[in-house]
């Protein structure tokens, strides 16, 4: 499955099963401290790790920087970051802003060159390396 399908279906396993199968499955995966899409899983007294995170619409210019979360979910949302090279743990560079038209444009190590409007710019969020 893509990670773009599973959502759905996480979403309705973690309501059908175990406490003790969902401890035995983040046992088995490391206990991650995030999902594939970069949201934080607490650990298990509850916390949560912070991080410093900025949206690729306000992160500096020519700085590396890696991909950490993905805020929209929706399925071809999704897909999109994935054909640009833009899911978590990518490494990229937002190389120019411009206001006039709400777009960013980035470079990717993975997707190469994309120009994103605002709006998918600001549900990318990234930290500096």
């Amino acid at each position: 499955m893509s990670w773009a399908e599973v959502h759905d279906d996480a979403e309705r396993l973690e309501h059908a099963v175990s406490e003790r199968l969902i401890d035995r499955i983040d046992e088995m995966l490391g206990r991650p401290s995030v999902d594939p899409h970069g949201d934080p899983i607490p650990n298990s007294e509850g916390v949560i790790e912070p991080h410093e995170h900025c949206a690729l619409l306000h992160c500096p210019l020519d700085r590396p920087l890696v991909i950490t979360r993905i805020l929209d979910q929706n399925p071809e949302f999704l897909r999109f970051v994935e054909q640009h090279g833009l899911k978590p743990g990518q490494r990229v560079e937002v190389r120019a802003r411009d206001a006039h038209a709400d777009s960013v444009e980035v470079v990717s190590e993975a997707g190469g060159p994309t120009t994103l409007g605002a709006r998918a710019a600001s549900k990318l969020l990234a930290e500096p390396l």
